[in-house]
């Protein structure tokens, strides 16, 4: 067995002329020219020849890149499978179908038998994301990306269908908001947190080896690129994984590495340090929304999100004491230099001058969130904004619903009975909530 390191979250699995690669992202920028590749890609689109399946994990675009996949010659499309996760909506899998790719659904935690030596077992992970297993003859292969598996209950429940495995991927460094340009320690403290959640998932999965990978990105946005701060380096996940008794196996992109080989992780230690001197980098930069063209994007929004869900029910819960949900927000777009107001009943309105504010933001950042279902999830993991604690939290019992809806879910009947779900979203805001308070944010 053969792994070839492409880039960030990007490897091909070679085992007895079977080649699956795992979600490519090659160039161009992620989460509306937040996120940019460290480093050159080492593939090109006439190589997909040689690709017989292509997995996604989940529909981020540093997973999922629809110009990737537009970019593969067409007449090479009919001969490769995309493997991707039993989902409602079928979304990702009819996209692929639609250029010509063949297509195959994986359900959750249940074996597939890709080849004769080949098996694979795809389990989701709320709200969207998934893991992937390989059995090839034996060796035991597992990428949970970036997976929520903090070892906290569901890294042993992932064990209880996986058992232990040879070699894991899994990410080291966080890849979101984490609070604004002050505050440095809670970036700090979630680098720490990483790492100390990538030692957990070693000692519960018990792999030999352990690929780190998923990181190798910059936040490239002259708003946010503060949050590169405190990132993890290569150094610090070779070190956390040699503490946590596993063997670090660094790739960079080219690199191919026969699994149980002798590796020298030294020489691409060298290689990555230029790669994260970041004052170099190509950092983006916004261009201002009118007015006007905000109104009009909220209207859409709004009309959107009561078309597909049960305005009943969201004026329910708005009302439920000490929940907070779909409350109004008030929104300072800086370079407008005004203080808005955004609530599902009155749409998006301008308020008096002075008035406070929950949130800080750019008008092209609230403009994508009423414009895509994914648009509020795509500023969480930007961080092109700032917010305290209230505010974030605010922002995300209000906005959430856009994401929600884009994973086929609806606020309806149905949600309410969908306990997982529910339950996982509150638990993830509350553990969130609570970092920020600790922090002072």
């Amino acid at each position: 067995m053969n792994i070839r390191f492409i880039n960030h979250a990007s490897f091909i699995l070679d085992f007895n002329g079977v080649r699956i690669i795992h979600d490519p992202w090659l160039f161009g920028s992620a989460f509306n020219n937040g996120w940019d590749l460290l480093c050159n890609s080492s593939f090109e689109m006439e190589e997909f020849r040689h690709i017989n399946y292509i997995w996604f994990s989940h529909e981020h675009p540093d997973h999922f890149s629809p110009p990737v996949l537009k970019s593969i010659p067409e007449e090479i499309r009919k001969g490769i499978t995309v493997l991707f996760q039993k989902t409602r909506d079928r979304k990702v899998i009819d996209f692929c179908a639609k250029l010509g790719f063949q297509t195959q659904e994986l359900p959750h935690e249940k074996p597939v038998q890709l080849a004769d030596d080949i098996e694979v077992i795809c389990g989701n992970v709320p709200f969207f994301d998934s893991w992937i297993l390989y059995n090839c003859n034996g060796t035991r292969v597992l990428n949970i990306n970036d997976c929520v598996v903090d070892g906290d209950g569901n890294a042993e429940d992932i064990r209880n269908v996986t058992g232990e495995v040879d070699l894991l991927f899994t990410q080291f460094s966080y890849a979101a908001w984490k609070g604004n340009p002050a505050d440095k320690a809670l970036r700090e403290d979630s680098a720490r947190s990483k790492l100390e959640i990538m030692g957990r998932q070693i000692k519960v999965f018990k792999p030999q080896w352990t690929i780190p990978f998923a990181s190798f990105v910059y936040f490239s946005h002259e708003e946010n690129r503060y949050n590169n701060d405190s990132i993890n380096t290569p150094h610090d996940a070779v070190t956390a994984i040699e503490e946590a008794e596993s063997q670090p196996i660094l790739l960079y992109p080219a690199d191919v590495w026969e699994v149980g080989s002798a590796w020298d992780n030294e020489p691409v230690l060298e290689k990555y340090q230029s790669d994260y001197e970041l004052s170099g980098k190509p950092f983006h930069t916004a261009g201002t929304v009118s007015e006007v063209g905000l109104m009009e994007s909220a209207a859409k929004y709004v009309e959107r999100i009561r078309s597909r869900n049960n305005s009943f029910l969201i004026g329910l819960i708005r009302r439920i004491p000490g929940l907070g949900f779909f409350q109004p927000l008030n929104l300072f777009i800086y370079d407008l230099g005004s203080v808005y107001q955004f609530s599902f009943t009155r749409g998006l309105i301008k308020v008096e001058e002075h008035s406070a504010y929950d949130v800080r933001m750019h008008s092209e950042n609230l403009d994508y969130i009423f414009r895509f279902d994914w648009g509020y999830d795509t500023l969480t993991v930007n961080g092109r904004f700032e917010a305290d604690m209230n505010g974030f939290g605010k922002m995300t019992k209000l906005f959430a619903i856009g994401p929600l809806n884009n994973t086929g879910r609806f606020i309806n009947s149905r949600l309410l009975f969908d306990v997982r779900v529910i339950t996982s979203f509150l638990r993830a805001l509350r553990k969130f909530m609570r970092r920020l308070r600790a922090h002072g944010v």
